[in-house]
């Protein structure tokens, strides 16, 4: 099994434009899931996308989860929840 290196965030991140991200795929995808690289796909001057590896993806997600669920708790804590009456009524569905 391949171990990833992890990046440190305030490297510069690499930049490639879409049209040499499409020339040389396989070389980005190889950075982005083995050598642990994000990479920004830029369409002209705006960057449009980001490829990064599969450990860095499931790392957001499970970051994304543990905020939700921290929010989660809070709003029990807090008993701040509505009905889906109430949602319905204040989004005018």
């Amino acid at each position: 099994m391949h171990t990833m290196k992890r990046q440190n965030t305030a490297q510069a991140l690499n930049t490639v434009t879409a049209t040499k991200a499409k020339a040389s795929f396989s070389t980005v995808l190889a950075k982005a899931g083995y050598q642990g690289q994000r990479i920004v796909i830029k369409k002209g001057a705006r960057p449009t996308a980001v490829i990064l590896g599969y450990e860095d993806y499931q790392r957001l997600v499970d970051l994304e989860d543990r905020f939700e669920s921290a929010i989660l708790a809070k709003s029990l804590k807090e008993d701040r929840f509505l009905t889906l009456d109430e949602v319905t009524k204040r989004l005018g569905l």
